[in-house]
């Protein structure tokens, strides 16, 4: 349920806006801010929940050096205008740059002088020397519907208030902030700083619960609202760079339930994917017989719902003769099916994700758990667990049995912990 805020926000420090109410501010972003066609500027970020340890690394994939800077912190420079978007980063691990133009997209690191261009199906890459226009197939990227995503997502969940304001980037702002309604979450709040005149985001923080410093935060150092070049949104590889051409869209958006034909009948038969309506406990084991259960769970974190992928083979027998986006689903559905049970909610969700493992699967996921800085060991019911506490949530895996399980939220250690250390 979504509760708005009566605050207002009257003149604080060097800011002096007028008062406003919340659903005054929230107005004037919906109506006003798309006005503002063009936002471009020097920017900064931080992000210290995982320190320099990167959860890209899963998989053996290495994280680009480039992009591990830009997720860690670091700043640059960022141009966006009718929904394209450029954003150039500058850090200690080398310089990365992101070229999102209708439906392409370029990235570049200058560590290893590597240039990957994404496609959407209905675009063909272009040639390495650059990029031609093709219809916009992805949602707009300006920052106004960035912050009317960012709200529309975390209101249902939280309260509104026009909590203050600040002068960000020279600029007079409100500072929105939504503050989670479970009691039970890590997560202490989120806060945009919206452009008093031109109603749009310039800074989103992120907090956790009790803690007055910012654990990630991205922003305008400086701002200008004037037309941009078009040419800022166009990418040539520099010369002798390696380039790579990737589809996007190959692995998603093709869920076994919702293709037409023998491909509908496999989500019925298995339960569907992971878009169906939740299943109770008794469904969900009937699916998945290896399914582990919690004993108990905190209070404020009940039971909501189970989800039951179906496997592989079982889509391919109904499915028949699969698409290439339906095969690349169906080559991640695996040998068996994957659990997950939903407890709590919004903020306070937890969830606890189970599939069956053998010994040589754990052993790799060992090694590549051991690649993360961040990651420390821990005990669950007798066994060795792999840990990842952070100020806003928290994550455990383990092996009981032949079950490899995950258990995950925004919810503090101890009531993780209790629900890992229940299941039977």
């Amino acid at each position: 349920m979504l509760v708005v805020g009566v605050v207002t926000a009257g003149a604080q420090g060097p800011s002096s806006l007028p008062s406003i109410t919340v659903s005054q501010l929230l107005q004037n972003v919906a109506t006003k801010a798309q006005n503002t066609t063009a936002v471009s500027g020097d920017v900064a970020w931080s992000n210290d929940l995982l320190g320099s340890s990167s959860l890209l690394s899963l998989g053996g994939n290495q994280t680009p050096a480039g992009l591990s800077s830009f997720l860690t912190g670091g700043s640059g420079r960022v141009w966006a205008q009718n929904g394209k978007v450029r954003l150039e980063s500058q850090g200690q691990n080398g310089d990365f740059v992101v070229v999102a133009n209708g439906a392409t997209i370029w990235t570049w690191d200058s560590m290893t002088d590597t240039a990957a261009q994404y496609s959407s199906p209905r675009s063909a890459p272009s040639s390495s020397s650059g990029v031609t226009a093709s219809p916009a197939s992805q949602p707009s990227l300006d920052p106004a519907t960035a912050v009317a995503a960012l709200i529309q997502k975390l209101a249902p969940d939280a309260t509104l208030s026009v909590s203050g304001q600040a002068v960000v980037a020279g600029r007079q702002t409100y500072t929105l902030t939504l503050t989670p309604t479970s009691p039970v979450t890590t997560f202490g709040s989120v806060r945009v700083a919206i452009d008093g005149r031109r109603w749009v985001p310039l800074r989103v923080q992120i907090f956790a619960r009790g803690d007055g410093s910012a654990v990630m935060s991205a922003g305008f150092k400086t701002v200008s609202f004037s037309a941009i070049s078009g040419s800022l949104f166009t990418f040539t590889p520099p010369s002798g760079a390696t380039v790579i051409h990737k589809q996007l869209g190959t692995a998603q958006g093709a869920s076994v339930k919702g293709q037409t034909g023998k491909a509908g009948k496999a989500g019925a038969a298995e339960g569907g994917a992971v878009h169906q309506a939740p299943l109770t406990l008794a469904q969900a084991r009937a699916r998945a017989p290896f399914l582990l259960t919690p004993s108990s769970t905190p209070a404020g974190i009940a039971f909501r719902g189970a989800f039951v992928t179906p496997t592989a083979a079982k889509a391919q027998a109904a499915i028949g003769s699969p698409t290439a986006r339906q095969a690349g689903i169906i080559a991640v559905l695996g040998k068996h099916p994957t659990a997950a049970l939903d407890y709590g909610t919004g903020f306070g969700t937890v969830l606890v994700v189970e599939s069956k493992t053998t010994a040589a699967q754990d052993a790799q996921v060992q090694r590549q758990l051991g690649q993360l800085s961040a990651i420390g060991k821990t005990i669950v019911n007798g066994l060795a667990a792999t840990k990842l506490q952070t100020s806003l949530g928290s994550a455990v895996t383990f092996r009981q049995g032949d079950v490899r399980v995950v258990v995950a939220g925004f919810v503090p250690w101890s009531d993780l912990a209790q629900i890992a250390g229940s299941l039977q």
